[in-house]
């Protein structure tokens, strides 16, 4: 009986709907803890990216024990799995602190979890791609970088305008993170692009849509707290939490959460039955 009513669960919707009533419930959840007030919010959103980035994490571990860890794909997978730990650190890390060691975190003990796992979500994309480079044409990429290079300016120019200090160790953070942001931009529009040319499947699509909801997350902050209207839990972190339900959605779909079995006979690529992409 209980099986009977989980598989009728489970077709009842596709992975888009559910996908589309978790972003809905995401921002519903923000929008009514800002009407009650600011320390709501803040604490609502630590909760949610919490365990929003813990679910990430745990999917990403089945992805390596469903996959393996031999060729590229192995690789991505054990990089995104090492990512999502890192992501998952920097969103509890002030938990740890104020509960287990009863102090407050180090400053920049969060963007430290945060600029490391940058780094390793875009070698994990690298290698997630790299067995498509015939599909990857080199004018591509060059418009691809003018353009990310193209919005990276505006940011480093508010931040040099912002910051007298340019060896401050705030100076370099900021500076970080827009500089991470373009280099990543690149392969994630990539991915996006292969999506609807059908060379890759709908994981990669939803990973590559939710780093870049992320990095559209990440330029948001950044101007609103040169311009001292950021404050935590504010409406502009919906787009981090949207970021951990691409992600996790887009894993689960892959490991065959949503269908009656997994994708045994499936390449983890392009999500067809083939060989030559491993």
């Amino acid at each position: 009986m209980r099986g009977n009513f989980l598989q009728i669960f489970y077709h009842r919707f596709n992975v888009q709907e559910y996908l589309l009533f978790t972003l809905l419930g995401i921002t519903s959840i923000l929008l009514l803890a800002n009407i009650v007030g600011q320390e709501t919010a803040e604490n609502s959103t630590k909760f949610l990216s919490s365990v929003l980035s813990g679910i990430v994490m745990i999917t990403s571990f089945f992805m390596v024990s469903k996959y393996g860890t031999k060729g590229n794909h192995g690789k991505a997978w054990i990089l995104f799995m090492l990512f999502s730990a890192y992501w998952f650190c920097a969103e509890t890390v002030d938990i740890f602190y104020n509960i287990v060691l009863g102090t407050n975190a180090w400053e920049y003990a969060d963007d430290f979890f945060y600029i490391t796992g940058y780094q390793l979500f875009f070698a994990s994309l690298v290698f997630y791609l790299r067995p498509f480079l015939k599909q990857i044409s080199k004018k591509l990429v060059v418009c691809i970088s003018l353009f990310s290079m193209v919005l990276l300016i505006p940011s480093l120019i508010m931040i040099i305008d912002s910051e007298p200090d340019l060896l401050s160790k705030n100076y370099l953070v900021l500076f970080a993170y827009p500089i991470l942001d373009s280099i990543i931009l690149i392969p994630a529009i990539i991915g996006v692009i292969l999506f609807f040319k059908g060379g890759v499947n709908f994981m990669i699509s939803l990973l590559s849509l939710g780093i870049i909801t992320q990095i559209i997350g990440d330029n948001s902050v950044l101007f609103l707290s040169l311009q001292n209207q950021y404050y935590p839990g504010h409406l502009v972190e919906i787009l981090f939490l949207w970021t951990y339900a691409l992600f996790g959605f887009g894993i689960s779909n892959q490991i065959g959460m949503f269908r009656d079995n997994s994708l045994d006979d499936s390449c983890p690529a392009c999500g067809k039955p083939c060989s030559g992409h491993n």
